[in-house]
């Protein structure tokens, strides 16, 4: 009898601490967004910048960059030519070519005295060899493993870091989809080689990508990154307007869902989207239809037979009925 209560116990436990990982934000939107400006109007910048967090930003330069062959290079250029400082922060870090290509460069930046902060996902490093940890720390690369997991914070399993981010000097940023794995190296060249976009920012833009990484860092560390070393004066760099905004489950973990829904209301020609897991809600799906009706040309590109998760590519099929 004893076993049988302490296995209930143990069991309504793990449900508890498993329905955590899954509560939802208070703050939520759940009405339609209504169309009242198209993307041009200067009250749709305005809105994007007092709802999200920071201000949308003009002067900056983007630059796209699409699979391993651009993004990789341009990313290990920018760390190689570093003065001062780094800030890297990725979800996934894996052990191979890549990943060694990685390590060496910001082990050699830190050696020749350039501060070198590295943020990796405690999960979605599980596939990093720890010699590549010691040696980036040997040579004094700062790294933290963001939130690894402990019987007193299982409450927070699913609560990991999706960001990639590479600040270089204050005034280089890089952000997209790419993690650091062989997988993604190349040109999407077969089923076991990725396709992803990554973008390249100068301008004013660098400094709120900074901000992001502190963000983490501070979760973590209790240290605060600042000075013109990590936040140097940053002057025009292009015509293109940006702006970066956090969404985490400590903060602001609706303002993406915000954000697309915005974006979308305001669409009045075209809504180009591109997702690797695209399993919208139903705001979402009366969104585009809504566009859809007031003409505008939604494109929606998405994996074909090759994607990771065969739960999202199911889910996904599910919602394309509409």
């Amino acid at each position: 009898m004893g076993w049988a209560i302490a296995a209930v116990i143990l069991l309504t436990l793990f449900v508890v601490l498993l329905a955590m990982n899954f509560v939802t934000p208070e703050k939520k939107v759940e009405r339609r967004v209504e169309h009242r400006h198209p993307v041009s109007d200067p009250q749709f910048r305005r809105e994007m910048s007092v709802l999200l967090g920071p201000a949308v930003l003009p002067g900056n330069r983007v630059r796209a960059l699409h699979d391993g062959d651009e993004i990789f290079p341009a990313m290990l250029q920018a760390i190689r030519e570093a003065a001062r400082t780094i800030t890297l922060e990725t979800y996934i870090y894996w052990s191979g070519a890549i990943g060694r290509a990685f390590a060496d460069a910001l082990s050699e930046r830190a050696r020749a005295g350039v501060g070198v902060h590295v943020t990796i996902d405690w999960a979605g490093s599980f596939r990093m060899e720890a010699s590549l940890l010691e040696e980036m720390r040997d040579a004094g690369v700062r790294i933290e493993r963001y939130r690894p997991l402990y019987w007193f914070n299982l409450g927070r399993l699913n609560n990991r870091t999706h960001r990639k981010l590479l600040v270089v000097d204050g005034r280089i940023g890089f952000t997209g989809g790419v993690g650091i794995a062989d997988q993604w190296t190349g040109h999407a060249q077969d089923p076991d080689h990725w396709r992803d976009s990554h973008f390249r920012v100068e301008g004013p833009a660098v400094a709120q990508l900074q901000a992001a990484f502190n963000d983490n860092w501070i979760k973590m560390t209790g240290e605060l990154l600042n000075g013109p070393a990590y936040f140097p004066a940053l002057e025009a760099a292009g015509d293109t307007d940006a702006h970066l905004f956090i969404a985490s489950p400590a903060g602001g973990s609706e303002s993406m869902h915000l954000m697309y829904l915005m974006a979308i209301a305001a669409a009045v020609r075209s809504i180009d989207l591109s997702a690797a897991y695209f399993v919208p809600d139903a705001l979402i799906v009366g969104a585009l239809l809504d566009a859809k009706r007031r003409g505008a040309r939604v494109p929606i590109l998405l994996p074909g037979d090759h994607i990771d998760s065969e739960t999202v590519k199911r889910a996904s099929k599910a919602t394309w009925g509409e």
